[in-house]
């Protein structure tokens, strides 16, 4: 069976996605993975709101989520 690059692509992501849900990870903690290192760059309080956001779990961090999006403008 042929697949071309974008359904080889989506397999994959089908998979890390089914993964981080069968390990409670959310796509947020999974984003963290990739970044780090890049923790030099952040001021004291982008520090401490990471810290706590690397506590909650993804309902909480989801909840959280729907706050700051409230508060944009």
């Amino acid at each position: 069976m042929k697949y071309s690059h974008l359904q080889i692509e989506k397999h994959i992501a089908d998979k890390i996605i089914s993964l981080c849900e069968k390990r409670d990870i959310s796509k947020y903690r999974l984003s963290q993975f990739f970044q780090e290192g890049n923790s030099e760059n952040l001021t004291e309080k982008q520090k401490e709101v990471l810290g706590i956001w690397n506590d909650l779990n993804a309902n909480e961090q989801e909840t959280v989520m729907s706050m700051l999006r409230g508060l944009r403008k």
